[in-house]
Protein backbone atom coordinates (compact mmCIF):
# COMPACT_ATOMS: atom_id res chain seq x y z
CA UNK A 1 0.00 0.00 0.00
CA UNK A 2 1.47 3.47 -1.16
CA UNK A 3 1.35 6.39 1.07
CA UNK A 4 -1.23 8.10 -1.70
CA UNK A 5 -0.14 12.02 -1.09
CA UNK A 6 -2.84 15.15 -1.53
CA UNK A 7 -2.13 18.38 -1.18
CA UNK A 8 -5.53 19.20 0.35
CA UNK A 9 -4.61 15.99 2.93
CA UNK A 10 -2.87 15.32 5.60
CA UNK A 11 -1.49 12.31 6.64
CA UNK A 12 -0.09 11.66 10.08
CA UNK A 13 1.68 8.44 11.41
CA UNK A 14 1.24 8.57 15.03
CA UNK A 15 0.54 7.17 18.70
CA UNK A 16 -2.23 8.56 19.91
CA UNK A 17 -1.13 7.81 23.56
CA UNK A 18 1.90 10.26 23.03
CA UNK A 19 1.69 13.79 24.00
CA UNK A 20 3.22 15.34 21.24
CA UNK A 21 1.57 13.27 18.86
CA UNK A 22 -1.34 14.54 20.40
CA UNK A 23 -0.16 18.20 19.79
CA UNK A 24 0.95 17.35 16.82
CA UNK A 25 -2.59 16.25 15.78
CA UNK A 26 -3.96 19.32 16.82
CA UNK A 27 -1.65 21.85 14.77
CA UNK A 28 -2.30 19.47 11.62
CA UNK A 29 -6.10 20.34 12.05
CA UNK A 30 -5.26 24.21 11.66
CA UNK A 31 -4.06 23.38 8.17
CA UNK A 32 -6.73 21.07 7.33
CA UNK A 33 -9.79 19.67 8.00
CA UNK A 34 -8.81 15.98 5.86
CA UNK A 35 -6.63 14.40 7.90
CA UNK A 36 -5.64 10.24 7.18
CA UNK A 37 -4.13 8.90 10.16
CA UNK A 38 -1.97 5.98 10.52
CA UNK A 39 -2.01 5.03 14.61
CA UNK A 40 1.05 3.21 14.70
CA UNK A 41 -0.21 1.14 17.85
CA UNK A 42 -2.55 -1.18 15.81
CA UNK A 43 -2.25 -0.19 11.91
CA UNK A 44 0.07 -2.24 10.16
CA UNK A 45 2.88 -0.20 8.42
CA UNK A 46 4.16 -1.90 5.21
CA UNK A 47 7.63 -2.36 3.91
CA UNK A 48 6.71 -0.16 0.75
CA UNK A 49 4.89 2.64 2.94
CA UNK A 50 8.10 3.17 5.26
CA UNK A 51 10.69 3.16 2.15
CA UNK A 52 8.22 5.71 0.56
CA UNK A 53 8.70 7.83 3.63
CA UNK A 54 12.12 7.48 3.94
CA UNK A 55 12.35 8.64 0.20
CA UNK A 56 10.01 11.42 0.81
CA UNK A 57 12.07 12.93 3.99
CA UNK A 58 15.13 12.21 2.30
CA UNK A 59 16.08 10.20 5.03
CA UNK A 60 17.56 7.14 6.32
CA UNK A 61 15.32 4.46 7.95
CA UNK A 62 17.65 4.79 10.75
CA UNK A 63 16.66 8.42 11.55
CA UNK A 64 13.10 7.19 11.99
CA UNK A 65 13.98 5.14 15.00
CA UNK A 66 12.72 6.11 18.34
CA UNK A 67 16.11 5.92 20.67
CA UNK A 68 14.06 5.98 23.21
CA UNK A 69 11.33 3.46 22.50
CA UNK A 70 11.54 -0.10 24.83
CA UNK A 71 12.28 -2.09 21.39
CA UNK A 72 15.17 -0.31 20.63
CA UNK A 73 16.84 -0.28 23.76
CA UNK A 74 16.18 -3.92 24.76
CA UNK A 75 17.32 -5.09 21.35
CA UNK A 76 18.70 -2.80 19.21
CA UNK A 77 20.73 -0.49 21.09
CA UNK A 78 24.14 -1.84 21.00
CA UNK A 79 23.79 -2.94 17.27
CA UNK A 80 25.11 -1.71 13.96
CA UNK A 81 22.40 -2.36 11.20
CA UNK A 82 21.83 -2.03 7.60
CA UNK A 83 19.37 0.17 5.64
CA UNK A 84 17.17 -3.04 4.69
CA UNK A 85 17.52 -4.50 8.20
CA UNK A 86 16.68 -1.28 9.79
CA UNK A 87 13.13 -1.30 7.70
CA UNK A 88 12.51 -4.59 8.69
CA UNK A 89 13.44 -4.05 12.06
CA UNK A 90 10.71 -1.16 11.58
CA UNK A 91 7.57 -3.20 10.20
CA UNK A 92 8.41 -5.71 12.82
CA UNK A 93 8.93 -3.63 15.74
CA UNK A 94 6.14 0.26 14.76
CA UNK A 95 6.53 0.91 18.57
CA UNK A 96 10.08 1.99 17.35
CA UNK A 97 8.98 4.51 14.87
CA UNK A 98 9.59 7.90 15.97
CA UNK A 99 6.52 9.80 15.69
CA UNK A 100 4.61 11.94 14.80
CA UNK A 101 5.22 11.82 10.81
CA UNK A 102 3.27 14.32 8.85
CA UNK A 103 2.93 15.00 4.71
CA UNK A 104 0.61 17.71 3.26
CA UNK A 105 0.92 16.60 -0.08
CA UNK A 106 4.11 15.95 -1.07
CA UNK A 107 6.05 18.10 2.07
CA UNK A 108 6.57 15.81 5.28
CA UNK A 109 8.74 16.01 8.35
CA UNK A 110 9.74 14.08 11.39
CA UNK A 111 7.92 16.68 13.98
CA UNK A 112 10.06 17.39 17.09
CA UNK A 113 7.71 20.33 18.36
CA UNK A 114 4.43 20.19 17.26
CA UNK A 115 4.33 23.94 16.19
CA UNK A 116 6.73 23.01 13.32
CA UNK A 117 4.37 21.44 11.70
CA UNK A 118 2.48 24.60 10.40
CA UNK A 119 5.99 24.65 8.08
CA UNK A 120 4.54 22.24 5.83
CA UNK A 121 2.10 25.09 4.46
CA UNK A 122 3.81 27.38 2.02
CA UNK A 123 1.90 30.10 3.03
CA UNK A 124 2.46 29.66 7.05
CA UNK A 125 3.51 33.09 8.06
CA UNK A 126 2.81 34.49 5.37
CA UNK A 127 -0.06 37.52 5.17
CA UNK A 128 -2.07 35.87 2.19
CA UNK A 129 -4.78 38.52 2.25
CA UNK A 130 -6.23 39.55 -1.05
CA UNK A 131 -8.27 42.98 -1.53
Amino acid sequence: MELNLNKREALIFWNPDEKRDKNTYNMVKQLTEHIREIDIRKDKISQTQLIEIISKLDRRAEDLVDKDSDSFKSTFSEVELEEEAWIDALVKNPDMLYTPIVFLGERGMIVDTPSRVLDLDPKHGFNDFQV
